[in-house]
């Protein structure tokens, strides 16, 4: 007598599902294709992208730096599985006039959706939190080097910057700063909206009407700013640059003493 109806089908595992999915041709070229672009992405990241960048003379654009650079890291693996699959596809795109047969119809694969959802969520994860410890951390060293914070008013108008340092009693048209000492900038525009921009100091931010943003940093490396607006302006927005100098504190105090009383430099 047979006990074959007393046999119960058993459902594969996740495990075995995922072993199923890696025993097709197709999935395995196309994720090898993936892990080479994720290895491209890397190189990218950590040595391509800073050799790129402006270079960092203040601790804002060497944790901007520092951001780009993980930030790419953590996009890298996504980026790889879809040029993984991608690149596949069009390797292998079907040639001639004759269309290809239908394959079956699959509505879903809850496993791969499931991976997919969790990778990316995990990923996104570490990028938000990530950002949220960067801000803290420099909103906690602003707070801290208040105190000693070197004020410069800086001034946008069509198509010029105006920096007034109303301790020094200077005005000038250049950015000058003592190299290590915390800078808070007061901002402003007289005409229409512009955007500070000190490249090498990692800060962008607007230049508003009737209104003052104050935005702060440190310089930490001695050389050569270039100032532009980086938004749209008007006629001669390309036109609006400036430059200055990260210098030491004596020659800073000798530049200020050489420009004080009324002097514009």
């Amino acid at each position: 007598m047979s006990d074959d109806h007393g046999l119960v089908e058993m459902q594969p595992t996740p495990g075995q599902k995922l072993a199923a999915i890696f025993k097709q041709r197709e999935v395995r070229v196309a994720t090898a294709w993936g892990v080479l672009v994720t290895f491209i992405f890397f190189i990218i990241g950590g040595w391509i992208y800073p050799s790129w960048m402006p270079i960092a003379m203040s601790t804002d654009m060497k944790s901007i730096e520092r951001l780009i650079v993980i930030f790419t890291w953590i996009s890298a693996p996504i980026c790889g599985i879809v040029l993984g699959f991608s690149i596949y596809t069009f390797l292998h795109r079907h040639k001639g006039d004759t269309p290809p047969v239908d394959g079956p119809g699959i509505r879903t694969n809850g496993l791969v959706v499931g991976l997919w959802v969790i990778v990316s969520s995990a990923l996104c994860l570490v990028a938000i939190v990530y950002g949220l410890i960067e801000m803290n951390s420099a909103s906690a060293a602003t707070a801290e080097h208040k105190k000693n914070a070197l004020v410069v008013e800086v001034t946008g108008s069509q198509w010029a910057w105006s920096f007034n340092y109303p301790e020094q009693g200077v005005v000038s048209h250049e950015l000058n700063l003592p190299i290590n000492r915390p800078v808070e900038f007061r901002i402003i525009s007289v005409d229409v909206n512009h955007s500070f921009w000190p490249v090498q100091l990692g800060v962008k931010v607007d230049a508003n009407r009737l209104q003052t943003t104050v935005v702060d940093t440190t310089p930490n490396k001695l050389g050569t700013l270039d100032v532009k607006c980086a938004e749209l302006c008007g006629l001669y927005h390309a036109y609006m640059e400036t430059s200055g100098e990260v210098m030491s504190a004596a020659d800073f105090n000798a530049w200020v003493t050489s420009h004080q009383g009324g002097h514009t430099a």
